[in-house]
């Protein structure tokens, strides 16, 4: 897949529709590459301008002097086939083709002659909204960075079918300081699709877990096949939209793609050993745990909070999830009783009550990661309490590195509490806002460590 490197390590980028308007696709894009400080060289290219945002304007790729690896290309659609034909006498190696009007609007006629005049050259699109690598500062997402934040540096490959859906999640994700890897927008898919992103990603280093949004699939054997591949190596939490009649036409229109039946497609990834979600919620919650927790020897959890009630809804929510509440060993018990106060609730779920502070919290969490009995931890953080510090962040932490067992947060709140959440984010630890979703998390974790036991190497 060597071929595809050049999406997301390219030496030189020819932005072709590059425009003077800062509300124009080509602006934006040309502007996110020289802000986002990509180290490889830009060139606009647009025949009625000199010079774009400092950069020396070409008349047409052919033009430019030295070798050309990416072309973004946001022309007219009328326009695209003859584009792509000078592309490929530039010898371009990649192309990602942002402009709408193709097959989604019924114009199959001119995704063929784009397939037609391409050569060896792979292309992303039509129809997309870009592409984003955290890593290599890639960025050809025509949103600007004011209106949609950008991810930094994280484990979680995304590939979304909808522009505009990966878009939104981008920005979420960012707000909450959950990195990516990889975004790739697939739209029309005429020929790279999320068969040939996956075997990329699956080799990708930086990547650990796929997230992925379909809406339907052109190749749905090797999409299967492709999956069964993966999983062996790397999570994949899979996303299918289109389950009312309703939904299935309007993904015609939206991306030219018939959706299929959605019971189908779900059967068919779970049968592979994919994760499927039914909300995008769930969809970057689950892979954001994938993708920085080890997975556990076993389904028996131990709930740890400074606060009663939101111990029991843990409790009810992993139960409900088909796990188990884990026994904690005599000695295990003892050791936490001897350390924290007589009306601390040793148990499982485990309160350390309102006044728990920091170090409370490292005796508990040592002594039940240490456990046997214990296959993962969720962590409840209530905030609002003034004995609890910023340090119980570096305990975690810590604790994290410590212990090869799954740890997840659960804490809710406001502006303080989401600091907070932030902080654990960006050190590898996945933080949620209730304890169903923490729950949810911890699931897929155990759900994933039994597959990948059940499937050959």
């Amino acid at each position: 897949m060597k071929d595809l490197d050049y999406f997301f390590n390219p030496k030189s980028i020819a932005v072709i529709g590059a425009s003077r308007h800062a509300k124009k696709f080509g602006y934006i894009i040309l502007e996110n590459l020289i802000d986002n400080e990509y180290a490889g060289k830009v060139y606009p290219v647009n025949p009625k301008a000199d010079y774009i945002l400092g950069k020396k304007c070409y008349s047409s790729v052919s033009k430019i002097p030295g070798s050309v690896d990416l072309a973004v290309i946001v022309v007219p659609a009328k326009n695209t086939p003859e584009v792509i034909r000078d592309c490929a006498r530039k010898n371009v190696k990649a192309a990602i083709i942002i402009s709408g009007g193709f097959g989604e609007a019924g114009n199959k006629k001119l995704e063929e002659e784009v397939m037609e005049a391409k050569g060896k050259m792979r292309i992303i699109g039509p129809n997309v909204i870009g592409i984003y690598d955290a890593y290599s500062k890639v960025d050809t997402i025509f949103s600007p960075n004011y209106r949609q934040k950008r991810p930094e540096k994280g484990a979680i490959g995304f590939i979304s079918q909808s522009g505009a859906f990966g878009a939104a999640v981008l920005d979420w994700a960012a707000t909450q300081s959950i990195g990516v890897s990889k975004f790739i927008s697939i739209g029309n898919r005429i020929d790279v699709d999320e068969v040939d992103l996956l075997r990329y990603l699956a080799n990708d280093r930086e990547t650990k877990a796929i997230a992925v949004y379909l809406e339907g699939a052109k190749r749905g054997r090797e999409l299967y096949n492709m999956l069964r591949h993966v999983v062996r190596k790397k999570p994949v939490v899979f996303l299918k939209a289109g389950k009312s009649t309703e939904a299935r036409a309007a993904i015609s229109s939206h991306t030219g793609s018939l959706a299929g039946e959605s019971e189908i497609y779900v059967g068919m990834c779970e049968q592979a050993g994919a994760i499927c979600v039914k909300s995008s919620e769930k969809l970057i919650d689950l892979a954001n745990a994938l993708a920085h927790q080890p997975l556990p020897k076993g389904d028996c959890i131990q709930v740890v909070t400074n606060g009663g009630g939101f111990g029991v809804l843990a409790t009810d929510s992993v139960v409900s999830y088909g796990m188990k509440m884990a026994k904690l060993d005599r000695r295990t018990i003892d050791k936490i009783k001897s350390s924290v106060p007589a009306y601390a609730s040793v148990s499982n779920p485990m309160d350390l009550v309102g006044d728990a502070d920091a170090e409370r919290y490292k005796i508990a969490l040592d002594a039940v990661l240490k456990d046997r009995n214990v296959s993962g931890v969720i962590v409840i953080l209530l905030m609002q309490i003034s004995a609890l510090e910023s340090n119980v962040v570096n305990i975690l932490v810590s604790l994290k590195k410590k212990y090869d067992k799954p740890l997840l947060v659960c804490t809710t709140g406001g502006e303080f509490t989401n600091m907070h959440a932030r902080m654990l984010e960006k050190e590898g630890i996945p933080t949620y806002s209730s304890p169903k979703r923490a729950a949810s998390a911890m699931k897929a974790l155990v759900d994933y460590s039994k597959t990948k036991k059940m499937l050959p190497i």
